[in-house]
């Protein structure tokens, strides 16, 4: 107990960077797999596209790319929810029996 109080003046300061460097880290992550921005973009291309302001090839470029990056997102949250799946007690992830929900849209019902 004594080497612990003895010690907190350098611990405690290293324990607090530490910690604002996860917050960091988890705040850029999470920036970093967000999908709502790059469908932003994706909106704002295709309106500068219809308004004149870029032309068809400089369109079809930036959405191949914004294109990419929604399907890398997507992954990126298959491959988390799918590790997420593993590690449950209990909840072995069975390859032979799947279940596939398709959401019909309310025009189609």
């Amino acid at each position: 107990m004594l080497l612990r109080l003895l010690t907190l003046p350098l611990t405690a300061p290293i324990a607090g960077i530490r910690y604002c460097l996860e917050k960091v880290v988890e705040v850029a992550e999470k920036e970093m797999w967000d999908e709502e921005p790059v469908r932003e973009q994706l909106i704002l291309e295709n309106q500068a596209f219809e308004e004149g302001q870029i032309d068809e090839a400089t369109f079809r470029v930036r959405e191949a790319e914004l294109l990419v990056r929604l399907r890398e997102i997507k992954e990126h949250r298959r491959e988390l929810a799918r590790a997420e799946a593993e590690e449950q007690p209990g909840s072995a992830v069975d390859e032979r029996r799947r279940i596939v929900v398709i959401e019909l849209p309310d025009e189609i019902r």
